[in-house]
């Protein structure tokens, strides 16, 4: 999971650019880039570790107003999903030569990166984007320079899911969804300008309310005087990652029409419904389970509090480098001793990926005066490596996968109690009639997919 946005338009490039990264931080906080496109289709990048606002800060702005005639740009926020972060890997990338260049920012994960490198001559060693942005290009090349044509065939070549932007040299700026419909994406159009982010809320944060979101496949193509929209040449049922509505998007956000905030708040109902606990209180782990706690408390009549604060400038664990997430889970939250002492506490999150933070959490709920914990969970136990945009490629490192029963887990994380929602019952919150559920159930929408060969492919 990254997040990614862009601009081709009259008004201030730079300022909407970043404006739109500081909406989808919290789709990546390891590092930030942009790269901008001027009218004669010289591209420009500045990229680097770091939260947004400190990546652009006076000094690589000052770098980015050396280029003349800007005409747009693209941005990035990173989240490695090969289980480290490398300085070389922020986006955007730009490849190519001084006759024709794209850079790229993508959203997502290829899982057989290293197959393709064999297949294309590339060298892997910089990891899935950096291949991705030399096969665009040397696909591109094959269709006379034609980022388009490449983007419809690319399907054919990939394993995993993307949300991608490209920029090239005509200028040109290119947006596309794999076939699959992975991860969200969204645009506005008119006469003179173009916006894309990665979700609904960033353009709407913006003041642009007459966003579209891109359909599965689809890849939309702008200058500054014509639009084009086709899509992908594999046809397949879209299959949008559950986790998304779970986790990943921000609850103020659409994706494929649908409200983010809503979905959760049913999890909540229906995992009220279908597991029973005697509970004084009802507290959410802030921010993404808050939704799901409310429709828990309202479904079980057990009254809401918020007994627990996070550290806004600590960020989302989950999505945090492996080496810091023990440090993290100690730091982000703090406790409100007179929301939760001498009661059984019924704690909800959304999910239980490797149970770092649900085992602090526990911990620290006891010592400031919980009488019992019971572990709520939003969504199914996390059973199976996602290869489509999460930083986790192998079952081992995954709680519900390593434990034999619910028992298991409960002692693991030193809870009373733990009991999750059903893929059905997730199913039933979100609404829609096909989604990629491989997380919780092992399924994989791909053909012929072997999944102890991906986990054994992926380098870690």
């Amino acid at each position: 999971m990254c997040g990614i946005v862009g601009y081709l338009g009259t008004s201030d490039v730079l300022s909407t650019i970043i404006s739109l990264l500081v909406e989808v931080q919290h789709r990546g906080q390891e590092a930030a880039g942009i790269a901008l496109i001027s009218k004669e289709g010289y591209i420009k990048t500045v990229k680097s570790r770091g939260y947004v606002l400190d990546v652009f800060n006076e000094n690589s702005i000052k770098i980015l107003n050396t280029v003349d005639n800007v005409i747009g740009g693209i941005g990035h926020v990173r989240y490695s999903t090969t289980g480290a972060y490398l300085d070389y890997q922020a986006q955007p990338i730009t490849v190519g030569n001084d006759s024709y260049r794209i850079a790229i920012a993508f959203n997502g994960t290829i899982a057989n990166y290293v197959e393709l490198a064999k297949e294309f001559k590339v060298d892997h060693s910089y990891g899935d984007a950096f291949l991705l942005a030399e096969v665009i290009y040397k696909l591109a090349l094959e269709y006379g320079e034609d980022v388009v044509e490449a983007l419809k065939i690319l399907p054919n070549y990939v394993v995993g899911g993307y949300s991608i932007a490209v920029i090239t040299s005509e200028p040109r700026m290119v947006i596309a969804r794999d076939p699959y419909g992975f991860r969200p994406l969204a645009y506005v159009v008119n006469d003179q300008e173009f916006v894309f982010a990665s979700e609904t809320s960033a353009l709407e944060c913006i003041g642009l309310n007459d966003w579209r979101e891109v359909p599965a496949g689809g890849i939309i193509s702008f200058n500054d005087y014509s639009i084009e929209r086709t899509s992908t040449s594999l046809s397949t049922e879209s299959t949008p990652c559950i986790f998304e509505y779970v986790y990943f998007s921000r609850q103020d956000s659409i994706f494929n029409g649908i409200n983010i905030y809503r979905a959760r708040v049913n999890m909540g109902v229906e995992l009220a419904l279908n597991s029973s606990v005697q509970g004084d209180v009802v507290i959410p782990v802030p921010d993404s389970s808050r939704p799901a706690a409310i429709g828990f408390s309202r479904a079980s009549g057990i009254p809401l509090e918020e007994g627990i604060v996070a550290n806004k400038y600590v960020g989302r664990g989950f999505i945090a480098p492996p080496s810091i997430r023990g440090i993290l889970s100690r730091l982000k939250y703090g406790f409100v001793k007179d929301a939760v002492n001498k009661k059984r506490v019924v704690l909800i999150d959304d999910s239980i990926v490797r149970g770092t933070t649900m085992r602090s959490i526990v911990r620290r709920l006891r010592e400031v005066g919980a009488r019992e914990v019971h572990v709520r969970i939003a969504s199914p136990p996390f059973k199976f490596p996602c290869f489509m945009g999460i930083d986790v490629a192998s079952r081992r490192e995954l709680l519900a996968w390593r434990s034999a029963s619910l028992e298991d887990i409960a002692k693991s994380i030193e809870a009373d109690s733990v009991w999750y929602n059903t893929v059905e019952g997730l199913r039933k919150s979100v609404g829609l009639p096909s989604a990629c559920f491989a997380c919780f159930t092992g399924l994989y929408p791909f053909k012929y997919f072997d999944l102890e060969k991906m986990e054994r492919m992926i380098v870690r």
